[in-house]
């Protein structure tokens, strides 16, 4: 239903696909080039083109043959482009590509915005929470998993990781080069050990000091 309106929106120009993919392409898991390869697809099916071929997009993209093939490969692959059978008046079914798979993903990051909204305006303690998704979202570059929200949620509320703790685990794992959820939260948990290490130490120093005191 969300894809058939949207669609009707594009079509009656009350929308305009490429300003929708200019927005969201890096939230939907997009790099630069794929995006305005999308954009150039768009064009040829406003033109009534409705096949691919590599050798007229290499004009428009300064790309070789081979890597709008593998671009080409790519989008198809990660779901972002496909290809569907339609029948024309006289009966003759042709192959034409679609960008439905891409305006699904539009469609669902806006849905997943709209609702972290509503959800940030009933729980305005859920700012910490919040402030993590978007910086993970934009390191990511793609919406977080509703797991991978949970996980955000349980290092706030269940283990008492306050946001620059997470923070600097986050840049740290940027360092790294392992921007993972997983990884984060293995580098959280490995601090909170060594803290609750040193923790135990100095309780232990207090506690012979406070022994020693007692018995002299």
């Amino acid at each position: 239903m969300d894809l058939l309106f949207i669609k009707k929106l594009i079509e009656d120009h009350l929308l305009d696909f490429d300003r929708l993919l200019k927005k969201t392409y890096r939230q939907i898991g997009l790099k630069e080039i794929e995006a305005f390869f999308l954009m150039e697809l768009n064009s040829l099916k406003h033109k009534g083109i409705h096949s691919i071929n590599p050798l007229v997009l290499t004009e428009h993209l300064s790309l070789s043959v081979e890597e709008t093939t593998d671009l080409l490969n790519s989008m198809m692959q990660r779901d972002y482009l496909s290809f569907e059978i339609i029948e024309n008046k006289q009966g003759l079914t042709t192959e034409s590509f679609s960008l439905d798979q891409t305006l699904i993903k539009i469609i669902d990051y806006y849905k997943h915005h709209i609702e972290a909204e509503i959800v940030k305006a009933k729980n305005p303690s859920d700012t910490d929470e919040n402030e993590i998704a978007e910086i993970l979202e934009t390191q990511l570059q793609r919406q977080l998993k509703p797991i991978e929200v949970e996980i955000i949620i349980k290092w706030i509320k269940d283990y008492r990781y306050d946001k620059f703790q997470i923070k600097d685990a986050i840049i740290e794992a940027v360092k790294s080069g392992k921007t993972s959820i997983s990884y984060i939260d293995g580098i959280l948990l490995k601090k909170s050990k060594v803290k609750d290490e040193k923790s135990i130490k100095t309780q232990r120093k207090k506690s012979k000091v406070l022994k020693d005191f007692l018995e002299s």
